[in-house]
């Protein structure tokens, strides 16, 4: 029942009354117009509901905060089109509810529309986000009223729920050349851009001969075009994949809930722009990389290959979906279980709390990268 339809009702109650009371020819007519005029308004949205479409899509499935602490805007887009070449829509309303799945932030709101006689309009609904996460948003219901808000009539419902990815700015990183190229012994068919080694399948740089250099690594060829000797210099193998582990452990600080979960918020907030940042970096550099994360909510590690931005993209999807811990304990007991066998030579561990000493875990034989993502410092740890 609608605003429309109590006033309605309120008029045609207190019409009644006067037509009891007065009964001459001006309180007739008032009454036979309160008779005729909802059956009108029936009629007319009748038409329009014969010839009216929606359609609800996410026409852009990702977006990127402004500034780590300013909101940001999921929007999807609702499409409305109205077939009838001589009725507008003048009045339409959709009912919207949304959640961030990592963030935990919910909401719902109504959103108005109105559409013209014969067009079609895109309707964008922003729906605010604090921090980032998977904004799953899904109109639950489309209704359209008569000119009078009498009568109201669902259009659509139940659509399809929309995803959208809220993102934090990327944040530029300095990993160091040598930090994020994991060496190996082993054949591979990735080489270090930036540092030489001693495999002669593949050539690093040509330099002229020094003393000292080995004669087996002349480049006799070129050595007889130019006149001098030059000497070959060995690439440096390295792995396929830098294995990256994801600290879901976020605490909160604060006197109150409130203070306590946006706390909670902003330091997730830090931990999501620093994965993003460095993602990037090494996707421009075309490093592969192997997200490692534990879902307490589930109590099973999770991984993710990551080479390009759309897998960047279905990692972050799987990512939001796991709940995070307060307890560093739980998280470093469940990555123990889950290495146990598997040779990482070197991993990076990305976290926004304090661990203390990282090498009672055993997380990595050999190296482990401890990067603190609530400032600029990264701690290497060796054994």
């Amino acid at each position: 029942m609608t605003v429309g339809t109590l006033l309605y009702a309120l008029l045609l109650f207190i019409g009644m009354v006067v037509f009891v009371f007065y009964r001459e020819y001006g309180t007739i007519a008032v009454m036979g117009l309160l008779v005729i005029l909802p059956i009108a308004m029936l009629l007319f949205l009748l038409i329009l509901r014969l010839r009216f479409k929606v359609t609800v899509d996410a026409k852009n499935p990702m977006t990127e905060k402004d500034a780590i602490d300013r909101p940001a805007r999921a929007t999807i887009t609702l499409s409305v089109e109205n077939g009838n070449t001589v009725l507008p829509v003048t009045k339409g309303i959709a009912r919207v509810r949304y959640q961030n799945t990592f963030s935990k932030e919910a909401g719902k709101m109504n959103v108005r529309f109105s559409v013209d006689a014969g067009k079609k309009r895109d309707r964008r609904i922003p729906v605010v986000m604090n921090h980032c996460g998977n904004v799953a948003i899904k109109v639950e219901k489309v209704r359209i009223f008569d000119y009078l808000s009498i009568f109201a009539w669902t259009v659509g419902k139940k659509f399809e729920t929309q995803n959208v990815l809220v993102l934090p700015p990327v944040k530029e990183m300095y990993l160091g050349k040598n930090r994020w190229y994991n060496e190996t012994s082993e054949d591979s068919d990735r080489f270090s851009l930036y540092k030489k080694g001693d495999d002669p399948s593949e050539i690093f740089d040509i330099r002229e001969h020094t003393d000292g250099d080995k004669i087996q690594r002349i480049h006799w060829k070129l050595s007889s075009k130019t006149g001098s000797l030059m000497v070959k210099e060995g690439s440096l193998p390295l792995t396929r994949v830098v294995n990256i582990f994801v600290d879901l452990c976020v605490m909160s600080e604060g006197k109150n809930r409130r203070e306590k979960r946006e706390s909670r918020g902003t330091n997730a907030d830090r931990l999501v722009q620093g994965v993003y940042s460095i993602a990037m970096f090494m996707i421009e550099h075309a490093i592969p990389q192997n997200y490692i994360w534990y879902n307490n909510h589930t109590g099973l590690v999770h991984e993710r290959l990551v080479e390009n931005e759309e897998d960047l993209v279905w990692m972050f999807q799987d990512l939001f979906k796991s709940s995070i811990t307060e307890n560093p304990d739980e998280l470093a007991e469940a990555y123990l279980a889950w290495k146990e066998g598997r040779p990482l030579e070197s991993a990076l561990y990305l976290t926004v709390v304090d661990h203390g000493d990282m090498e009672q875990y055993g997380l990595v034989r050999e190296r482990l990268e401890v990067m603190d993502l609530r400032g600029e410092e990264l701690e290497e740890t060796e054994q």
